[in-house]
C-alpha cells in the first residue's frame, strides 16, 4: 500500500473528527461574537428597565399593571440581529485553522500536523426573542429579569470535505428590577417580541 493510499484511509477516518473539531470551535467563537454584540447594547442603556417597563399603579398606589414597550423591544431585537449579520459579514472570523493533530485527540498529537480549514460562509438565520421571569426575593418583593434569547445558525465548510450548519443558541438576562409589593395580574406578555431583520 503506498503512503498516499494510506494517508487517504488517514484522512476519511478523521474527517468526522475534524467537521465535531470545527463545529466546537465555530460554537465557540461565534457564541463570543454574540455576547459582544449584546454587551454594547447593554452599555449603551439600550436595556434600561424604566424605558422597556411601565409600572402602572391604581388609586391606592399600588401596582396594578406591568405594561411593555414592545415597540422598543422589537428595535432592540433587530438592532441585536442587525449586529450579529454585521459581525460575520465583516469577516471578523472568516476562516479558522484548526492543526489535524487536534481531530486525534489526545496530548500527545494535540497541536500537530498541517492546519485545516474551517470556513464560515454565511449566517443562515438569526433569531431573537424576549422573556421574563417573576422570583419572590423577600416579603412582598418580586425580583422581575428579562432575558434575550438569540439563536444564530450558520453554514461552515471544511474545504474538500463537507459543508454543514452550526447553531449557537444562548440567554442573557439583560435588565431586571425588584417589584415591592404584590406583583399585578395584568401583564403584557413580553415573550412574543422578536424576530430577524
Amino acid at each position: 500500500m503506498t503512503l498516499a493510499a494510506v494517508l487517504s484511509i488517514i484522512l476519511i477516518r478523521i474527517r468526522p473528527m475534524m467537521m465535531k473539531l470545527a463545529k466546537t470551535m465555530v460554537t465557540d467563537v461565534l457564541m463570543i461574537e454574540v455576547n459582544d454584540v449584546i454587551e454594547q447594547e447593554i452599555l449603551k442603556g439600550s436595556f434600561d428597565y424604566t424605558k422597556l417597563v411601565t409600572l402602572e399603579k391604581d388609586s391606592d398606589g399600588s401596582i396594578s399593571a406591568l405594561l411593555t414597550n414592545t415597540a422598543m423591544l422589537n428595535t432592540l431585537s433587530t438592532k441585536i440581529s442587525n449586529g450579529v449579520y454585521k459581525q460575520v459579514d465583516d469577516q471578523v472570523f472568516t476562516d479558522l485553522e484548526i492543526p489535524v493533530g487536534n481531530a486525534l485527540g489526545g496530548v500527545l498529537f494535540s497541536g500537530v500536523g498541517p492546519n485545516f480549514k474551517v470556513r464560515i460562509l454565511s449566517i443562515a438565520d438569526v433569531n431573537t426573542a424576549f422573556s421574563n421571569d417573576f422570583e419572590s426575593v423577600g416579603i412582598n418583593q418580586t425580583r422581575h429579569k428579562i432575558y434575550l434569547n438569540i439563536a444564530v445558525e450558520v453554514n461552515i465548510m471544511i474545504p474538500g470535505y463537507a459543508e454543514d450548519t452550526v447553531t449557537v443558541s444562548d440567554q442573557v438576562a439583560v435588565c431586571e428590577t425588584i417589584i415591592v409589593g404584590r406583583v399585578p395580574n395584568m401583564y403584557a406578555e413580553i415573550g412574543n417580541t422578536g424576530g430577524n431583520p
